[in-house]
């Protein structure tokens, strides 16, 4: 689905942690009603002279459901069932879009020229994402998973004043993962949002995985992310830092001859070299694993993504170790690695491609549970135990 987007730049914005993005809103299945809602009347009045308007807000039905119904019915199958559902030729990955809707009716003499819409997690606003439209519905996506979302419109009139509708509520399903779309990229995740040993979840909006925003192998760079993907990447994921695994020179120019980041000079790059061919990830990159793993205790480079070039083996071992020594189950770990074939990544994944890697590493060492295998096997490799720690404390 094809969304027009734009930098939205309005000074009431300026305060707002997000830069806003403009878009028409083009429709999408969701679990919404066009007719519903508690549809107060209300007089909005912003400031002293502000439009009168009568507001209605559709109501959404349910718990809002963030996956498409391939994607449900996999996480609702055995985890090994993945080839039923996907086979990693397709764009499958993407997530379910929800359409907001609302009506306002003007008063006498006022025209409405376009309406802001926002969206929040906290209900004073202060993470609001505003999307601007001339329309009375628009389609959001990349919601945090097992949420409750505060969403209002604002009407802005040809003479300048404005009325905010009153604020309703929905509640996104609890199920990971939070998978994202980011135009021009394929197999975009959250790390956050899989529920842990101790009863609580991994940390949503910090880390995120992905394929390549660039083509590899190529010693010219060509940027595959879109403009719109870019801007969804800095203004609405809070992206500051890129961790690329792939090989600078070899494997023909891997990397694709980039020396900074696609998203812009405001995003930190770090080419973390990580070798593939035939080999097991973690015994034949210890030094790059220790850099990643020392980028990542720093927290000034949050929120990063990091990829490789389809973003399921290399980058698939790093969220394994993350999630892992979070408390992740060792089911939801395997079921996060085979989600990956909803990419399009070319070549269908199954355990098999792990089980002789990383996986057969962490398996022999010792330790009670999953996480204590995995942060036994990465200290025992030369890990610093002071920066899993500081992962760890950061994503909890």
């Amino acid at each position: 689905m094809k969304r027009t987007m734009k930098i939205f730049t309005a000074v009431f914005l300026a305060s707002c942690m997000f830069l806003s993005l403009c878009g028409c809103g083009a429709k999408e299945d969701a679990e919404t009603s066009a007719g519903g809602g508690c549809g107060a009347k209300e007089d909005a009045e912003t400031s002293a002279g502000g439009a009168s308007v009568e507001w209605q807000l559709g109501a959404v039905q349910g718990m809002v459901d963030l996956h498409t119904e391939e994607q449900r019915q996999y996480l609702a199958d055995d985890y090994t069932a993945i080839g039923e559902y996907a086979k990693g030729t397709k764009e499958l990955s993407r997530p379910k879009f929800l359409t907001l809707s609302w009506s306002a009716a003007a008063g006498e003499g006022t025209n409405i020229s376009r309406y802001e819409l926002s969206y929040a997690t906290k209900e004073d606003f202060s993470d609001a994402i505003v999307y601007s439209t001339a329309q009375t519905s628009y389609d959001i996506t990349n919601l945090y998973v097992a949420s409750q979302y505060y969403w209002r419109v604002t009407a802005v009139c040809d003479d300048g004043k404005k009325s905010v509708s009153p604020t309703e509520i929905f509640f996104t399903d609890e199920s990971a993962p939070r998978n994202l779309y980011v135009d021009g990229v394929t197999n975009v995740r959250d790390l956050g949002g899989w529920k842990t040993a101790d009863g609580g979840r991994v940390k949503q909006g910090m880390i995120y995985r992905c394929g390549r925003l660039n083509k590899s192998e190529t010693k010219d760079p060509v940027i595959e992310i879109t403009e719109e993907g870019i801007n969804t990447m800095l203004y609405e994921l809070g992206v500051r830092s890129e961790i690329d695994l792939r090989m600078k020179e070899a494997h023909d120019f891997e990397s694709g001859g980039i020396v900074s980041s696609p998203l812009g000079e405001s995003v930190n790059y770090y080419n973390v070299e990580l070798e593939w061919n035939n080999g097991n990830y973690l015994t034949d990159n210890l030094d790059s694993v220790k850099e990643f793993f020392s980028l990542a205790a720093d927290e000034s480079n949050y929120p990063f993504i990091f990829h490789c070039n389809i973003g399921t083996d290399r980058t698939g071992m790093f969220a394994f170790f993350i999630n892992g020594l979070l408390g992740v189950s060792e089911e939801d770990l395997y079921r996060d690695y085979l989600f990956s074939n909803f990419g399009k990544i070319d070549n269908f994944r199954t355990l098999a491609n792990i089980e002789n890697n990383y996986l057969k590493t962490v398996k022999e060492t010792e330790g009670a549970t999953i996480a204590e295998k995995i942060q036994n096997c990465l200290e025992s490799h030369g890990v610093s135990h002071a920066d899993i720690e500081a992962v760890k404390k950061i994503m909890k």
